[in-house]
């Protein structure tokens, strides 16, 4: 290579330089690259796209509530909903005497939508055979990581479509942000309560990523940061991932404001459990506001196994102090007005109902914990 050819070649790599460098620099997603969601859900619904979550109705059951939010979508998509209508968990009612319907309707800013291609699936279904007088509900214990990409819904059924007369919705909804969706649900619109609903966008034909980073927050763990505190052991074979304690603490209100967590014991084999709702010992915590005579009430379905007002006026108290120390709970001090019960539960799903003696109200804490 002669020198003029030397010099052409160099110069030929310096006009390329900025080219170079500019496919190798970092391009930030920008606010054109979103699209926009819009979600109504009769009554709640929470929201994950490609595992993570991207939105959740702000108001608990009522008033109905559209959802309205930007997304940076990522093809294929995978869109993973779980939506829930006003029930009762103990009896799968509203108000307490009513069967209620539900729906759930989507729209995507790229032209996707609820229809009759979505999975849906249920797992709270309420009062069955329609028993308003003598109720009876069947949960359906929720499996893990249901929003996750590659969970697999392929056995699940395909949803059921109804007309915005069936589902009469109401609230703060704007129908023409739904045009060509469809109220979507399981089969049973009146007695199914809470439904997973999954389906996966493809990638479109001449889709091209616009953007090559990636943030460095990282929300990837926000659904087990969501869930009330859970503790399992650590051990190995047949003890691994076995319960020891589920804890939760919330404000108890009266009527459909009571405090209402559940468990599910699985298996063949019964357990040894201590059921606590503590109300006035955690103001030596610090806790401000707490619920001064919390009662506690653990159901099978609608049938009452248990109820408790005052730790010590039952006939075995001593053995409630036992478990506790047993199960490394903190100790309730003598004549409080905190509740708790030592139970031996058969397999099945339960609800821990706390409320407050006469109607009180306040902060309180519902404790579950496997009795060595």
């Amino acid at each position: 290579m002669n020198v003029t050819s030397r010099l052409a070649f160099f110069l030929a790599l310096l006009s390329a330089a900025p080219a170079i460098a500019q496919q190798n620099a970092l391009i930030k997603p920008g606010i054109q690259h979103t699209i926009s969601l819009n979600a109504y859900a009769d009554n709640w619904c929470v929201i994950f796209i490609n595992g993570k979550m991207v939105a959740a109705d702000s108001i608990d059951f009522l008033p109905h509530n559209q959802i309205t939010v930007k997304i940076l979508p990522e093809y294929p998509m995978t869109i993973a909903v779980l939506a829930k209508d006003n029930a009762d968990p103990a009896t799968g009612l509203e108000y307490g005497t009513q069967i209620g319907d539900a729906g759930f309707i989507l729209k995507l800013g790229d032209g996707t939508v609820t229809n009759a291609s979505w999975k849906a699936k249920n797992f709270f279904k309420g009062p069955l055979n329609s028993d308003i007088r003598n109720p009876v509900v069947q949960h359906t214990p929720i499996p893990a990581n249901w929003y996750a990409v590659d969970f697999d819904d392929s056995a699940w059924e395909f949803a059921t479509e109804y007309t915005a007369a069936r589902v009469g919705p109401d609230g703060d909804y704007v129908a023409s942000s739904f045009t060509g969706a469809q109220f979507i649900w399981t089969s049973d619109l009146n007695l199914d309560n809470t439904v997973i609903f999954r389906t996966t966008v493809p990638k479109p034909a001449n889709y091209v990523k616009a953007w090559n980073t990636t943030p460095d927050l990282n929300v990837g763990n926000l659904p087990q940061e969501l869930l009330p505190t859970t503790t399992t052991t650590g051990g190995t074979g047949s003890d691994a991932g076995q319960f020891v304690n589920l804890s939760t603490r919330a404000f108890v209100g009266t009527a459909d404001g009571v405090l209402i967590p559940g468990l599910v014991i699985g298996g063949t084999t019964s357990k040894r459990v201590l059921v606590r709702a503590v109300g006035p010992t955690l103001t030596g915590f610090g806790v401000t506001g707490v619920l001064a005579d919390p009662t506690l009430t653990v159901f099978r379905g609608t049938t009452t196994v248990a109820t408790n007002d005052n730790w010590q006026e039952q006939t075995d108290s001593a053995s409630v102090a036992t478990a506790s120390a047993a199960s490394g709970a903190f100790a309730l001090p003598a004549g409080s007005k905190d509740s708790a019960l030592v139970l031996t539960l058969t397999p099945g799903a339960y609800t821990f109902r706390v409320a407050g003696a006469g109607g009180s109200t306040g902060v309180a804490l519902v404790e579950v914990y496997a009795v060595p």
